[in-house]
Formats: structure tokens, sequence, C-alpha cells
């Protein structure tokens, strides 16, 4: 009597495992705020935004943009001094203690295409004027000379506003934290970090 020939499971258990990581991969990804008594959460646009030391310090979530984890920060000058920080320095933070650095500049083309704009969302200008009227009011600070080129300088009751887009993590990780580190008051050295918690939702 002829014997069927034995299949080995390990092509069809290697299978399975493939096609559960592309679904996971093309499941629908959002980065939502992540509770802290210490944020306040605008909840249209989801909105984190933190004060000390006399700065106010916002990170909005850009979920239209599906190419790479994108996030828009504003920095807003309440202080007497000029105040100054380094985009470069600001980190990704993920659930396993990975960190990633933002996509440099001339590689931002390669991900999001050359002719990509970022924008905030469109209700986030009604919902920091509903927050807080005065921010309006605050213009973006003039590109002030200093030796470290890399820093920028924001002036008092100025705002700064820049984008930071990092090689997608929200597809493995639950848990994310924007880190935008030093923020230095010019006048005394002084160097606030700030701490963004996001989780994602998927599906």
């Amino acid at each position: 009597m002829k014997e069927n020939p034995r299949i080995s499971a390990k092509p069809i258990v290697f299978l399975i495992l493939i096609g559960a990581l592309s679904c996971s991969a093309l499941q629908p990804v959002r980065i939502v705020p992540q509770f802290d008594a210490e944020a306040t959460i605008l909840p249209q646009t989801g909105t984190v935004i933190y004060e000390k030391d006399g700065i106010m310090a916002m990170a909005v979530p850009l979920n239209d943009v599906k190419a790479v984890d994108a996030f828009g920060i504003l920095i807003f000058n309440h202080t007497n001094h000029w105040i100054s920080f380094r985009k470069k320095d600001c980190q990704l933070l993920d659930q396993a203690g990975n960190i990633t650095n933002p996509i440099d500049k001339s590689q931002e083309s390669f991900y999001l295409g050359k002719n990509f704009r970022p924008k905030l969302p469109p209700e986030f200008v009604a919902e920091i004027f509903r927050f807080d009227k005065a921010l309006r009011a605050q213009g973006s600070s003039a590109a002030m000379p200093r030796e470290d080129l890399q820093r920028t300088t924001v002036m008092p009751d100025r705002r700064s506003q820049f984008f930071l887009y990092f090689r997608k993590r929200s597809i493995k990780s639950s848990n994310l934290r924007i880190i935008v580190p030093k923020v230095s008051n010019d006048f005394d050295q002084t160097a606030t970090t700030f701490v963004f918690k996001f989780e994602v939702q998927k599906g």
C-alpha cells in the first residue's frame, strides 16, 4: 500500500504568519492623545498642550499623512527672554524603549513625495482660538543669526512652528512619546523638555 507523502507544516505556518503581518500592516492606524492630568487635550484635532517655565508647547498628530508618523509642533514663548531649541534633537520613543530620530530634510521627498506640503488639520485654527484667543496674536518669530545654525530662536510673545516626520513606528507600537528636549531660556540657560504622550488606535 502506497503511503501518502508527508507535508511539512513549516511552510504553512510561515505563510500564515506572513499573512497576519500583512493584514496588521494594512490596518488603518490613528494616533490619538493619551490621557495625562498635566496636559490640555483638544479633542477635535488631538492636540496635546503643556505649559512649563513660561513656554507653551503643542504637538498635533497628522493622521492624514500615511507614509510616516507625522506631527506638527508649536512652541509659544511667554517669557521675557529669547528661547531656543534644536529641531534635529527631537525624538520619538516607542513602547519597547526604542528611540527614533526625525527623518532628515534630505530624505523627506523620498518618503513624502516631491510635491508634499505639510499642513495642520483644518479645524486647528478654530480649536486653538476657542482654547486661547490671545495665541492668534503671537506671530512667527523672525530668523535670528546664531553661532549654532541648527538652533531656532523664538523671541518673547512669538511662536515657532515646525513638522516632525518619523519612520513608521505606529504599526508595531501602541504607545508613542514625542520628545522635544532642552528648550533653553537664553537669559538663565534654563532647559525645559516636553514629552507628548500618544496612543495608537488600529482598525
